[in-house]
Order: structure tokens, then sequence, then C-alpha cells
């Protein structure tokens, strides 16, 4: 990608790049969002509410919507499907770049493989360099990312040392049950001193697994809408023979501070403290 100038008319499509946007001191760049899957953190959402939304988390703009914003770049995530499906009526990368836009995958992930498959802890690193080159903000990223990498050093030397826990993270279902694996998420739990007891490539797993999985910490990760006390409930009528849950090591994570942004470091923290109890570090703020 090459641009003569800083972007000035950009439509972001998934709420990962619009925060880093905003993040970076970028909200009078963005024109429209789509693709918003959760509250914004605290700091950047007033903001955020002053861009118009042109689509929901998974009902995308349709290709004519797009095209009439004029951007002169667009932002995504997985480039194939998605919020480029012409199935759905959606414009394709090729499309929107025939019109005279640039499109930029951040955190880039297989359509196909799972959002978070391929993605790590660094994963928003990379994109916020990326985005600070664009727009000519480059001492604004690296500030950003010096923040993030220390937020996760604070973590590895907490638990250097520490006995590695074994950790199933639940993501609701009653059979099969929805777990969450590979990816960032593998990454945040060995970074947090933790290994997953499912492999990475699981997403559904029986109840008689689950059962069997002799997980030490049940990480319960919500979304909006999910209820965690009923997804405890659950686990505790369900698996009462599991070590986790006879130990009480049931604990809520907001799926959204594990995604791959400028809250990433969030989400390491808190499973570190939910594998470590004893560790009680202080949660970065939103």
């Amino acid at each position: 990608m090459t641009f003569d100038a800083a972007p000035e008319h950009v439509v972001s499509l998934w709420q990962a790049p619009t925060e880093m946007m905003l993040a970076l001191g970028l909200g009078d760049h963005l024109v429209a969002r789509a693709g918003d899957y959760a509250a914004y953190p605290a700091s950047l959402a007033e903001e955020a509410e002053e861009i118009p939304s042109i689509g929901s988390a998974m009902g995308w703009p349709s290709k004519e919507v797009l095209l009439s914003e004029g951007a002169d770049l667009v932002l995504g995530q997985s480039l194939e499907g998605y919020a480029f499906d012409t199935s759905q009526g959606y414009a394709s990368v090729e499309q929107i770049e025939n019109s005279g836009a640039q499109v930029y995958g951040a955190n880039i992930c297989d359509a196909d493989g799972g959002d978070a498959i391929a993605m790590t802890l660094d994963t928003p690193i990379d994109t916020l360099r990326d985005l600070g080159v664009i727009f000519g903000v480059s001492d604004r990223a690296e500030e950003l990312i010096a923040d993030l990498e220390q937020d996760k050093q604070t973590v590895i030397d907490a638990v250097e040392g520490k006995d590695t826990v074994e950790v199933a993270f639940y993501n609701g279902g009653e059979g099969p049950l929805i777990v969450l694996a590979g990816g960032i998420y593998d990454d945040a739990i060995e970074t947090a001193g933790g290994r997953n007891v499912f492999p990475a490539d699981s997403v559904y797993v029986s109840k008689e697994d689950f059962a069997a999985s002799d997980a030490e910490v049940v990480l319960v990760g919500t979304f909006e809408g999910q209820d965690y006390d009923t997804l405890r409930a659950y686990l505790e009528q369900t698996f009462p023979d599991l070590p986790a849950v006879q130990a009480g090591n049931l604990v809520e994570i907001p799926v959204d501070d594990t995604d791959a942004s400028v809250t990433v470091m969030r989400g390491l923290t808190e499973i570190a403290n939910a594998l470590h109890s004893e560790l009680e570090l202080t949660v970065p703020a939103p």
C-alpha cells in the first residue's frame, strides 16, 4: 500500500481498528464505522458515538451504502468473507479498490479458520505500528505500543516460576459446550502461566470431554447479553467433580478484553489474576 498523504475519509468495518484509530487520535479521519461487537472502552466511547454507524456486529453495510461513503481507505479484519462477502450483498475488496479506495486488513485473519486462530497478543501491536506509518503518527503509535508491551511484561514477570495451570475457556452452550482455543486465546493463557486443556482448533466440545478435562480454572468468557451467573450455575450443576468447580475457580473474562485491540493486555492481566489468585495485579484501565 502506498499513500501520497494520510487518508482523510476512512471507513472501519470492525471495532478493533476503530478503537485503534481513536486511540491514535485519528477520529477525525473516520467517516463511518461498522462491525461493533461490544461496548467501546470508556476512554474511547464518547468519540466513537460521534462516528456514524452504518452496520452492526455481524451485519455490514451493503455494497451501495459502503461505496457511497467515498472512502479513500477501508479498514477490515479478514479480507475474505464477513464484511466483504458478496453473497450477502457486501462489496468485495476488488470492488472497493475499483472505486478508488485502498483496503487494509487490520489483525489479518482467516475467515475460514475463525477470527482469533492466527492472532497473538502482539497482533494489535503490528496493526498500531502500520496505522502509525499510514497516518504519520508513528510517535503516538510507539507510545501506545510501549504501554502494551509494559503491561505484558508485568504479567510475564509476575508468573515467572509459577506452576502451569490447566485452563478451560468456556463461552456458553450446554451440549455441546463452546470453548475458546487457539490463537490469541492460547497465547494469553500461556503468557499468564496456563495451558489450554483443549486443542487449538476446538470450538465445540461434548459434556464428556469437558468433564474429563481436569481443568483447574475455568475462564467464563462472556459477550454482551450473556449472564455470568447463569453460565457459572450451569457449570457448577453439570460438572461438580471438575477440579475448577470444586475449588471455586470459575472466573468471568469479558471476551472483548481479549480481542486484538488496545485492551488486549487488560484481558491478559485478568486471565493472570484468574489463574493465580494471589497476584492481584492491577488491570489496565479500559
